[in-house]
């Protein structure tokens, strides 16, 4: 089965779903608790019973917070099992439209993603902690560069993709 627009745009930019499995700590006070990831779209949070087993609990999941009706004791821990993305099937839809073309989506991707590493290229915190993140941002530069190159030859040759073996003759 051919994979759909929305699928070869995420292969393209590599935003596969992917899961994650990770233990947190309640602070004794919260309900709501922001999760590393923006896009979830399938999770279930868990607490250890009385043997010390994870058990699954009823909490809800947005797209990037999990809640609780209660608040936990502090420094227990909780489990989030979930799968993730970097965009939502609405921002994948759009970039579609507003690219035209696989290629012209995953540019409109490429962009979002410059424009929201510059909130966040480098940082320092008060408490001496420090974010770099300019090597990313010197990979999706890159990127951005060969997806445009890519664009203005499929835009050379009429839009469409010329054949490896007619190329050869010319070589």
């Amino acid at each position: 089965m051919p994979l759909t627009t929305a699928q070869q745009v995420r292969l393209r930019i590599s935003d596969q779903p992917m899961i994650a499995d990770n233990v947190y700590t309640f602070d004794g006070s919260g309900t709501i608790f922001a999760l590393p990831h923006r896009v979830i779209t399938s999770a279930t949070a868990f607490v250890t019973d009385s043997n010390a087993r994870w058990t699954a609990t009823g909490a809800a999941f947005s797209e990037y917070t999990l809640s609780w009706s209660a608040t936990g004791s502090a420094l227990s821990g909780y489990r989030a099992r979930y799968v993730y993305s970097v965009f939502n099937d609405d921002e994948i839809d759009h970039f579609i439209t507003a690219g035209g073309n696989v290629n012209g989506a995953a540019l409109e991707a490429v962009q979002t993603l410059m424009f929201d590493g510059l909130k966040r290229a480098a940082w320092r915190a008060s408490d001496g902690s420090e974010f770099d993140d300019t090597k990313a941002m010197g990979l999706l530069k890159d990127l951005y560069a060969t997806l445009k190159e890519e664009q203005h030859e499929d835009a050379a040759v009429g839009g469409s993709i010329s054949s490896w073996a007619i190329e050869q003759e010319n070589v």
